[in-house]
C-alpha cells in the first residue's frame, strides 16, 4: 500500500477582511524580507489598524467574488503568505499563513 503525502493546505480567506488601498491589497514586508499580505478576523481590527497606520485604505472582506482577484493580485506582487491581525505598535501578530 502506497501511502500519499499531501501538502498541508492554506487556511481559506473567506470571511477575513484585507484592506484595499487605491483598489489593490495592502501589503507588508517582515524581517524575514518577505512580502505578506494582511488580513484581519474582523473589520474593527481593520479598521484600527488603518486608523493606528493613518492609510488611505478601506477593510474589505474576503468573499467568492473578490478573493481570486485579492489572490491574484498578491501572488504577483511576490506575496509568500499571510499576516493575520497584524499590530504594528508591537509587530506581533495572530499567526502567520502560506498563500492560499
Amino acid at each position: 500500500m502506497q501511502t500519499q503525502r499531501v501538502a498541508p493546505k492554506a487556511p481559506p480567506l473567506d470571511g477575513l477582511w484585507v484592506l484595499l488601498g487605491a483598489g489593490e491589497p495592502v501589503l507588508a514586508r517582515a524581517g524575514d524580507d518577505q512580502t505578506y499580505l494582511l488580513v484581519f478576523k474582523n473589520v474593527a481590527k481593520a479598521r484600527q489598524f488603518v486608523a493606528q497606520q493613518s492609510l488611505d485604505a478601506e477593510p474589505r472582506m474576503v468573499v467568492r467574488g473578490n478573493r481570486d482577484a485579492i489572490l491574484q493580485t498578491a501572488k504577483s506582487a511576490g506575496v509568500v503568505g499571510t499576516l493575520l491581525d497584524y499590530d504594528a505598535s508591537t509587530q506581533e501578530y495572530a499567526s502567520a499563513s502560506a498563500l492560499a
